[in-house]
């Protein structure tokens, strides 16, 4: 996953779809699955209200695809008017429904399949490399320069830079940066003093580098706000570096606190009349980096199909893309909401956003019972990890992201399979049944 969206790395191979390294280990590992646990009779042991919500999560995203093709007439508009050929029936369903189960689906393997101590590390060291070659290769491109660019400079370059040469979004690599870093600061829990200098703590000052160079504002806060929460409730020695780290941050990377500060200073140019609060210096359009000129938007086109929704793409497919571009011209013509929440309820409606959001929660439920949980440091740096990554995603979800999985949420599902597979074996051993994991 941390090299699957090079610009270098073949998406099809012989011009066929589909046909590429990753989907061939896929194949690979899905056949080895279902032949293994047959042989080792391994059963089952999802949490039946897990079980359930995961069905319905599952059922809506069908849903939601399949009225998407009965009514395409606003998307077919759209590339009309942008002169640009829509995507075919094929490409859609490859795209909106295999893939979303895709990238959920090794995250159910190693649900299943971890089953002991060494199964258990290998897949969360995996996660953590993952990430850190992410890092490696973002710091890498950027050069540690940008560091001192000013802030709308380091957001420009990044955009370029990270996509063309990592290939994630430099929104979706924030996210994951600003997650990463507290689940490879979780594995100190784990390792030796040695290990902990030679290995947690150079990995986390990688990701932060990476983190800092996307000039990603919600990243930023969201590792802040992370961490605020881990040192209160665990690490409270580590409250007495914020200065050391604030000083730090403004003396090597003055463009990363430039950025967070965008839209709030007085001199900013104020777009729109209506977004110009120059009493209090705060320009909302960029702030929101336009995202107050659709929500409301969105918001109306809720209110008016509530229960179900539209569909996928309905941002589209409902005419208010092409009304945005109408408004407020080509800039600000957003394919789809830039939040999570609204995307998900404009698309499937309240009734499919109750069980959804309901599942997110007890996701983060079970990882904050663990990281409480001082019986076992396994309890701590698998909840802890797991709280990282879903909290970053739930945090990063009010300005992008979705809720229809996809290639950046793959860490994140793979921290949610361990969580539930720990989750799942601590209650064995408070039945007083035998766990392998816990008893090694």
């Amino acid at each position: 996953m941390s090299i699957f969206q090079h610009p270098d790395m073949p998406k099809a191979i012989g011009g066929v779809p589909g046909l590429n390294h990753w989907n061939f280990l896929f194949l690979n590992v899905v056949l080895s699955w279902l032949s293994n646990r047959r042989k080792q009779k391994l059963l089952w042991e999802m949490p039946r209200k897990i079980n359930f919500l995961l069905f319905v999560y599952a059922f809506f995203i069908v849903l939601s695809v399949i009225r998407y093709l009965s009514d395409r007439s606003g998307v077919l508009e759209w590339y009309d008017v942008i002169n640009a050929s829509p995507p075919g029936v094929v490409s859609s369903i490859n795209e909106y429904l295999i893939n979303c189960f895709k990238w959920v689906m090794p995250s159910m393997i190693i649900f299943d399949g971890c089953r002991n101590r060494k199964q258990y590390n290998f897949a969360l060291g995996s996660l953590a490399l993952m990430f850190i070659f992410l890092a490696f290769q973002v710091v890498k491109a950027m050069k540690l320069g940008s560091l001192t660019l000013g802030g709308d400079a380091l957001q420009h370059k990044a955009l370029k830079i990270i996509s063309d040469s990592v290939g994630f979004h430099r929104v979706n690599i924030s996210m994951m940066m600003s997650g990463a870093f507290w689940l490879v600061f979780c594995l100190k829990e784990l390792v030796s003093r040695k290990h902990y200098w030679l290995f947690v703590l150079p990995s986390c000052f990688m990701i932060f580098l990476a983190m800092a160079m996307t000039g990603g504002r919600t990243g930023y806060g969201t590792w802040a706000l992370l961490g605020f929460v881990y040192c209160l409730f665990k690490w409270r020695k580590y409250i007495i570096l914020v200065p050391l780290i604030y000083v730090a941050v403004v003396a090597f990377a003055p463009s990363s606190v430039e950025r967070l500060s965008f839209g709030f200073t007085p001199d900013e140019n104020m777009q729109t009349q209506e977004t110009n609060f120059e009493e209090d210096g705060v320009n909302l359009y960029e702030v929101t980096s336009g995202r107050n000129l659709a929500w409301p938007l969105v918001w109306d086109s809720i209110i008016e199909a509530p229960y179900f929704g539209y569909g996928r793409d309905a941002m589209v497919n409902i005419g208010l893309t092409l009304k945005m571009r109408q408004l407020y011209g080509e800039s600000d013509s957003f394919p789809h909401p830039h939040n999570s929440y609204l995307q998900w309820i404009q698309d499937n409606g309240f009734i499919a956003a109750f069980p959804v959001f309901l599942l997110y929660l007890l996701f983060l439920k079970y990882s904050w019972s663990l990281f409480r949980d001082k019986s076992n440091p396994l309890y701590v740096v698998t909840g802890g990890a797991s709280f990282a990554l879903i909290g970053a995603f739930l945090i990063a979800s009010i300005g992008s992201q979705t809720f229809y999985p996809r290639e950046g949420a793959v860490g994140m599902w793979v921290g949610i399979a361990l969580l539930l597979r720990v989750y799942v074996e601590r209650n064995k051993k408070r039945e007083g049944k035998k766990s392998l994991l816990l008893d090694e």
